[in-house]
C-alpha cells in the first residue's frame, strides 16, 4: 500500500514540476530581455498558459493531501522545519496569480499593465527559486531532528550556499522547460525563440557545474552519496542524451514529442535527485532520518486513501486530458 501511494505521491509532484514550472519559467521569460518584442511574447504566453494555468496547481494540491493523510510524520516535518520557505511560496504563487489574471482578462488597459506585467515576472522568480531552494535544503540535509534553537530548526539548513545555488539551477531549469515549450508553439519568431532558448540552456549547464561544484566543496560526503551512485548517474547520462532529439522536435515543430521528452529530461534530473534517498524522504547529517514507511498511518487510513485516490483520478485525468487536448492542440488557430 505504502509503495503505491508514494508512486503516485512522485507522479503529483512530477506533473506539477513540469507544467507548472514551465508556467514559471514562461513568465521569467516574459520579463526577461531578448530581441523578442515584449507584446509578441506577453501573446504567446497568455495563449499558452492562458486555458491551463490554473489546473496545473491541482498536481500540488493533491501532493499535499496525499503528504497530510498518508505520511503525516513527514507532513509534520515539512510544516514545522519549512514554514519559511513554503509561506514564501505560497505568497508568490498568490502574487502571480492575482497578477496574470488582471495582465489577461482585465477589460481596463491601461498604465496598470506594467505593473502587472512585472509582478507577475518577479513573482515567478520568487516561486522557483523557493522551490530550488527547498529541494536544496533537503538533498543537503543540514539540519538535525534534535535542534531546538529558532535559527537552527526554521533558517540554517536553507541558509547554505547548496540550497541558494540549487534555487538559482531549478529557476534555469524551469526557464528552459517553457523556452521549449514556447518555442515548439511559436509561429512568429521561432528563430529568435530558438536563439534564447539556446542561451537559457547555456546557462543551464553552466548554473548545473557550478552547483554540483558548491555541493562537492561544501559537503563532499553527501555529494557522494547522491551522485556516485550507478543510477543516478545512468538518469544524468539519459537526460544529456535525449538533448538531440529534443532539438529535433523543436526544428520540426513536433510539439507534443518535444513536452514527452522534457517530461523524460526531469524525471531523469528528480529521479538522480531522489533516488538515493528512498525509502527514506529525510536523511539528516548525523544519520538519523524520516522514512515513508516509518511516517506512514495506519493501514486502514492508507486503504481509505488508496480508494479515494482511484476514483479520483478516474474523475481527474480524463477531465485534464480533455482540458489539454481543446486548448493545447489548438493553439495556434
Amino acid at each position: 500500500m505504502t509503495e503505491f501511494i508514494v508512486f503516485i505521491l512522485a507522479v503529483a509532484l512530477f506533473l506539477y514540476a513540469l507544467l507548472a514550472g514551465a508556467d514559471f519559467g514562461a513568465g521569467i521569460i516574459e520579463i526577461l530581455p531578448s530581441k523578442i518584442p515584449t507584446n509578441d511574447k506577453t501573446v504567446l504566453i497568455g495563449k499558452a498558459m492562458g486555458p491551463v494555468w490554473e489546473s496545473n496547481h491541482i498536481w500540488l494540491i493533491l501532493a499535499l493531501v496525499i503528504s497530510f493523510n498518508a505520511f503525516p510524520g513527514i507532513f509534520w516535518f515539512i510544516s514545522e522545519w519549512f514554514h519559511f520557505p513554503f509561506g514564501a511560496l505560497a505568497f508568490g504563487i498568490i502574487f502571480r496569480g492575482a497578477s496574470f489574471t488582471f495582465l489577461h482578462y482585465d477589460p481596463i488597459k491601461d498604465g496598470s499593465q506594467k505593473i502587472y506585467h512585472w509582478i507577475f515576472g518577479l513573482s515567478s522568480v520568487w516561486c522557483t527559486f523557493w522551490l530550488g531552494l527547498i529541494v536544496g535544503s533537503l538533498m543537503l540535509g543540514n539540519f538535525s531532528l534534535s535542534d531546538t534553537g529558532i535559527f537552527e530548526r526554521y533558517f540554517k539548513h536553507w541558509l547554505n550556499p547548496v540550497a541558494i545555488s540549487m534555487g538559482f539551477f531549478v529557476t534555469f531549469l524551469m526557464m528552459f522547460n517553457a523556452a521549449l515549450f514556447l518555442t515548439a508553439e511559436a509561429k512568429v519568431h521561432r528563430p529568435l525563440w530558438r536563439s534564447l532558448t539556446l542561451k537559457i540552456f547555456i546557462v543551464l549547464i553552466l548554473s548545473g557545474l557550478i552547483t554540483h561544484g558548491i555541493f562537492l566543496a561544501y559537503a563532499i560526503d553527501r555529494w557522494k552519496f547522491f551522485f556516485m551512485n550507478p543510477v543516478s548517474i545512468v538518469l544524468i547520462v539519459f537526460s544529456f542524451l535525449f538533448l538531440m532529439p529534443q532539438i529535433y522536435t523543436i526544428d520540426r515543430s513536433l510539439r507534443n514529442s518535444s513536452r514527452f521528452i522534457a517530461g523524460l529530461q526531469l524525471i531523469c534530473i528528480m529521479g538522480a535527485g531522489f533516488y538515493p534517498l528512498y525509502p527514506n524522504f529525510i536523511l539528516t547529517q548525523d544519520a538519523t532520518s524520516i522514512s515513508f514507511l516509518e511516517a506512514s498511518a495506519e493501514p486502514a487510513v492508507l486503504r481509505a486513501l488508496i480508494y479515494a485516490l482511484v476514483v479520483g483520478l478516474l474523475l481527474i485525468l480524463p477531465g485534464y486530458y480533455f482540458l489539454m487536448k481543446i486548448f493545447k492542440s489548438n493553439i495556434d488557430e
